[in-house]
């Protein structure tokens, strides 16, 4: 019997899941049933699904129809932003003999499209609380607000930045970093980056870094950084946030679909920003996922003056949210850490009767 890992270990958010999984399965005693496929190499997945037995355990990290090929009982576990699932996901899950999803949000939608109840289950995916250790306490005169997300419509950069130039404009008392960037070309970057800074011209107290970072030195930028803000429209996970979260740091976000798993336990470290359900209306997904009926679902659009008292209200109360958070951060390394993630997906195999040792 083979636990049959199929994703491939890079730094999108898709690569960081499958690493920090595999490696938490890898530190279990069933480490020695482990295969790794690369999900890209289609030599090695022709291999392997030849080395594929009735009693392998397949997990497909990357919405692709192996269950159509491989032997044995096949798991897609999948990660979504949209109340509408699209149809060419739909139709590669269709035959899956389970569908794994990391919140309680994804499988009631997952419910909503017709999915047997089930087939459906909650594995949440996880944070590294070694990596991200708690800073309790501020080092700076200036209070560093972080911001650690794609340059896209989803994440709320712009609605970010125009409450931030709103709510303090120039004030030297606080400082806002946009840890930011795009996984397409060069040229659409740099066009995305100029945006952005038309956005910002005259401010002096916005940083941006627009460039990928070494795991270290990205965890230091966390350190360095006394609040949290990413008032994101819709994350299937949302792994800066979690990131943020063990690490201590109060956060400014809505709290709404798959990064809801985690800050309603910890919502008392958590500024809350209001939001309206609205149909997407997004260029990017648009184009990887052209609809004949032009609806994409729904997703949370901040709200604006929410925005700007949150930023606010986390300067006024930071002392208190500080410690707040510090003691919620236990939480977040307690029911939400890789090792946790890995022993929920492990021991629901065996409830299961799929994980036996031989």
């Amino acid at each position: 019997m083979k636990i049959r890992l199929i994703g491939q270990r890079n730094q999108t958010g898709i690569g960081t899941h499958y690493a920090n999984f595999a490696d938490a399965v890898l530190a279990t005693e069933w480490a020695d049933c482990v295969e790794e496929l690369d999900h890209a190499d289609r030599e090695g997945l022709i291999a392997g699904y030849e080395r594929s037995e009735p009693d392998d355990i397949n997990i497909v990290f990357v919405c692709m129809p192996l269950q159509r090929a491989y032997r044995g009982t096949t798991i897609q576990w999948i990660v979504f932003e949209s109340t509408r699932v699209f149809p060419t996901i739909l139709d590669i899950i269709q035959d899956a003999h389970q569908i794994w999803v990391p919140s309680a949000w994804g499988r009631d939608v997952l419910i909503q499209h017709g999915l047997d109840p089930a087939r459906c289950w909650v594995v949440h995916e996880g944070v590294d609380p070694q990596r991200y250790t708690t800073i309790a306490t501020h080092k700076s005169d200036t209070l560093n607000y972080l911001f650690n997300g794609k340059c896209e419509i989803r994440k709320s950069i712009v609605e970010t930045v125009v409450a931030w130039q709103q709510e303090f404009g120039n004030d030297t008392g606080v400082k806002l970093i946009l840890k930011t960037g795009h996984y397409t070309d060069q040229e659409y970057q740099a066009r995305k980056l100029q945006e952005l800074t038309n956005w910002v011209n005259g401010s002096t107290n916005i940083e941006i870094i627009w460039e990928e970072m070494p795991q270290a030195d990205l965890t230091a930028l966390y350190q360095q950084s006394d609040i949290f803000v990413l008032p994101s429209k819709a994350e299937g996970w949302g792994l800066p946030l979690i990131e943020a979260a063990a690490q201590g740091m109060p956060i400014i976000s809505t709290i709404y679909s798959g990064h809801a798993e985690f800050l309603q336990p910890i919502e008392s470290s958590v500024v809350s920003v209001e939001y309206d359900m609205c149909p997407i209306q997004c260029p990017e997904i648009q184009f990887f996922y052209p609809m004949p009926d032009n609806n994409w679902g729904e997703w949370a659009q901040p709200r604006m003056d929410s925005i700007r008292r949150a930023l606010r209200h986390a300067r006024e109360n930071y002392t208190q949210l500080k410690l707040t958070a510090v003691d919620n951060s236990k939480i977040i390394s307690r029911d939400f850490s890789w090792t946790a993630s890995a022993d929920r997906a492990l021991a629901l195999l065996q409830a299961q009767g799929l994980l036996v040792k031989k």
